[in-house]
Order: structure tokens, then sequence, then C-alpha cells
């Protein structure tokens, strides 16, 4: 028993020899001036790089859809102010709810914040918020903007000579 013990001690005071010539051949190599390769980020460049965002600069973007109206609180049932074109005008801040309830008294959604009552609130990204309230509606366009198309069966005709099948 006594000789397995000594045994085993060998063996852990080699183990740690090793061990210190380990590090003293890792710290070398960290001094050493060795190229190591690195992930370089680009710098974002000042030119968009979204499709989007290119037309953004050629184009005036004017979103002229008004605030909803008829937006009714899932809660209390009352009326639900929409904040979006504040938020985008600057009247209201960024961190602004998207909608809030006009319910200051009895809504179930009401909590008690650090300096008051703070009416129920959604943001777009909210999870309860209610899909309909963001639905867009797309006017019809107007008759000088459209292109009437004049389907003859002559036309017809004369394309489908040029088809290869």
């Amino acid at each position: 028993m006594k000789t397995n013990i000594n045994n085993a001690l060998k063996k852990i005071e080699a183990s740690k020899q090793a061990i210190k010539e380990a590090e003293w051949i890792l710290a070398d190599l960290l001094k050493a001036d060795i190229e190591v390769p690195s992930v370089v980020e680009e710098e974002p460049s000042s030119e968009p790089s979204d499709i989007v965002d290119r037309v953004n600069e050629v184009m005036e973007v004017t979103d002229k859809t008004p605030p909803r109206q008829d937006l009714e609180c899932p809660l209390c049932q009352n009326k639900v102010f929409d904040n979006r074109p504040q938020k985008r005008s600057g009247e209201y801040k960024e961190t602004s709810p998207d909608f809030v309830c006009s319910n200051r008294d009895t809504c179930s959604g009401i909590k008690q914040g650090q300096y008051g009552v703070l009416r129920k609130s959604w943001w777009l990204n909210s999870k309860d918020l209610p899909q309909d309230w963001i639905r867009t509606v797309v006017p019809p366009a107007k008759a000088e903007d459209t292109v009437a198309l004049d389907d003859t069966e002559e036309d017809s005709k004369e394309d489908s000579r040029d088809l290869p099948f």
C-alpha cells in the first residue's frame, strides 16, 4: 500500500514538472513576435449598403399614413392612442410607446411606475400587441399612374410566331 502511494506521489511530481515545462514553452511562444492572424472587421462605410437606404438617399420618403383612430384596448375596451406619427416627427421620444390606452383609471393594464401610474402601453415589438393594429392599407393608384394594357388577338398571334416552340 505504501509503495502505491509513493508511486502515485512520484507520478504527481512528474506531472507538475511537465506542466512547468509546458508553461515555459507557452510563455516563450507568447513573447515571440509570431504574426497571428486576427479577425479584422471592416469599418462601416458612409455609403448605404442596403438598396432601401440608396433609394431613400435619392427620393424623399414621407409616410403619409394617418394615425389609427379605431383602436380599442383589449383589456378595458376604451380608445387606444396611436403615437407613431408623433414619434416619427420628434414630438415624442423614440422610447415612447407606439400605442397607449386612454383609460387612466380602471384599465387592468395600469402599472405603478417610479414617478406615478402608467397606462397600458404597447410598442411595435410587444408580444401582446394585437396584430390588426399594425395592418397597412394601401390606397388605390391614381388613373394617371397606371398603364392600360390592350390585349388583342392580333398582338398575341404576332408574338407567338417569334417563339421557338
